[in-house]
């Protein structure tokens, strides 16, 4: 039985935002501005569909629109609090009450979040449950803004609309397959139209028999409207469908395929000979006749969460970052910006990231590393970053940074379910870790995780500072501290002092944090103990103090100005 898949798309979502905090703006030109540096409106971000019709698009300069448009209104996108640079917080905000009805619409329905603004959902099973309420049918009339994609409906007006959708609704009355895409089709519009009555926001839909119909199908009829694909028209479909707008072949796939084969559109590939295709592309050529014939088998995972956030800031030009400090400033902001992404993300979804991950763009290449996350407070986080990018410099002077910098990403991926348990209360937690004084840092070495699948940058680097220790990637846990046998029953770490059964079963994180210090203290007393051995009277204990960072409560960083 073929699988029964969805996609919602929010219609100019950024713009609907913008126009439901200013309810002004509904049905008017609206584009929203992404800044550039130093907040100098940037290019166009988002196009409300008033405006398009104008002519306005994406990618064009405010000015350039106004040309086209002059009542149109203009919106900004935040700057961020801790660097200078976008902040969507807002539109993420949002985008979680969509996901909301989503996820609450029915349990037999798998969400999966795409983007910010586009989720798939596998109905099949939903659809199969209650198939035997529409035997007599489904009238027309209550699928009011479906169409079917035949091939020849993009133009199609109002009666052509109804005409087809009749048509393909007696017909599901003797055929399984297309019954089940009409209730899907009943279903999405029962969806859209409460994600409307809650949030006020507007979208379209496709509804396949897979991802990528789904997906294509559902920008043929926009705004506010929805798509049928039944599987005997996709052929019909690809044949006129550009590969570049096939999900998956806007990139270098897409242009290969154009190269190799001379061809536009995916339809094209079934009328090259087969051993043209083979000889073009040895590996992948069952896959794309499979493709072009309309299939693709890749499942709807459940996920309403992104599986990574990050943050990433463009330096293009003669803006490359080539100073230290002025590198140290942005890792500071967008450092900041990235802890309250996560500590909200941490509150509102219950799970935690394990690795934080940097990379950066630069002249000679694009080095990138995977660090074990072990807090969310910012300043632990600047501290490890730093350690790890500092040896990146290849400059002869102290202020100087070589090569160019010209993009830096900041992110954190592998989240695992819930809040550790000296996390329950991060902010709490923190301001109690920020009062103690003669605390060590919570980490003052870096773990560093390599990761076979690169989140950002290809090519790693393999250089790394000499503090570092460096697990291999079958071992996801660090190896425990050993114990001497004085402490052969008790533990005693950061003041306080556990048995070796209650601190071997600590939550993770927390056990973790713990067994550094431990090894950082260890290291400590050994310093001191061969100093002490060649000058008497060295007060090293004094000396660690006085350089002892104290790392202010998180509050004070997201706390409003």
């Amino acid at each position: 039985m073929e699988r029964i898949i969805g996609l919602i798309d929010m219609d100019c979502f950024y713009a609907q935002v913008e126009q439901r905090d200013k309810p002004e703006l509904w049905g008017k030109p609206v584009i929203v501005v992404q800044h550039s540096r130093r907040g100098v409106q940037g290019g166009i971000l988002a196009v409300s569909y008033e405006a398009r019709g104008f002519g306005v698009k994406r990618g064009m300069t405010v000015a350039e629109a106004k040309q086209l448009c002059p009542d149109l209104a203009t919106c900004l996108v935040p700057i961020g609090e801790y660097a200078d640079k976008a902040d969507i917080q807002k539109y993420r905000n949002a985008s979680a009450e969509v996901f909301d009805v989503l996820n609450n619409f029915d349990s037999n329905i798998v969400v999966e979040k795409a983007s910010v603004d586009e989720a798939f959902l596998d109905l099949s099973i939903y659809v199969d449950n209650i198939i035997e309420k529409f035997k007599e049918g489904i009238l027309p009339e209550f699928l009011p803004s479906s169409h079917i994609a035949d091939g020849h409906d993009k133009n199609e007006n109002d009666d052509e609309r109804i005409s087809r959708i009749s048509t393909f609704l007696e017909s599901s009355q003797n055929d399984i397959s297309l019954l089940r895409l009409a209730i899907a089709a009943l279903t999405i519009e029962q969806i859209r139209k409460q994600i409307r009555d809650k949030t006020q926001f507007f979208c379209s839909a496709g509804i396949a028999n897979n991802k990528m119909m789904a997906k294509l199908v559902c920008a043929r009829h926009k705004p506010r409207q929805q798509t049928i694909v039944p599987f005997k028209y996709v052929r019909e479909i690809l044949k006129t469908t550009p590969i570049r707008d096939v999900r998956g072949f806007g990139g270098k796939m897409g242009q290969k395929i154009q190269e190799r084969l001379n061809i536009m559109t995916m339809g094209e590939i079934l009328s090259i000979d087969f051993n043209k295709v083979v000889e073009s592309f040895p590996d992948e050529h069952e896959w794309l006749l499979s493709v072009a014939e309309g299939y693709d088998s890749e499942p709807v995972k459940a996920r309403s969460e992104s599986s990574s956030i990050a943050v990433s800031k463009n330096f293009p030009g003669r803006n490359a970052i080539n100073m230290v400090q002025e590198l140290r400033q942005w890792l500071d902001g967008l450092t900041k910006e990235l802890a309250k992404r996560l500590v909200t993300d941490q509150l509102q979804n219950k799970r935690t990231a394990e690795n934080l991950v940097f990379a950066l763009a630069t002249e000679d290449g694009r080095p990138q590393k995977t660090l074990k996350l072990v807090s969310y407070h910012p300043d632990i986080l600047i501290d490890m970053l730093w350690k790890a990018i500092k040896p990146l410099n290849k400059a002869s002077d102290e202020q100087t940074w070589h090569p160019k910098i010209y993009n830096l990403y900041l992110g954190a991926t592998k989240f695992v379910p819930g809040i550790p348990t000296a996390n329950r209360d991060i902010t709490e937690w923190l301001n109690s870790k920020g009062k103690k004084s003669s605390d060590e840092p919570l980490t003052d070495e870096i773990v560093f995780v390599h990761e076979e699948k690169k989140v950002y940058c290809p090519q790693p680097s393999t250089s790394r500072s000499d503090s570092v220790i460096v697990l291999d990637d079958d071992d996801d846990d660090e190896k425990e501290v050993p114990i001497t046998e004085d402490d052969e029953e008790y533990i005693e770490v950061d003041g306080k002092r556990f048995s070796k059964t209650v601190f071997k079963n600590l939550p993770v994180m927390l056990r973790k944090q713990y067994e550094h210090k431990i090894a950082l203290e260890t290291a400590r007393k050994l310093k001191m103990n061969a100093k002490s051995s060649r000058k008497r009277g060295n007060s090293l204990v004094a000396a660690e103090q006085s350089h002892m960072k104290k790392h202010k409560p998180l509050t004070s960083f997201f706390r409003k100005k």
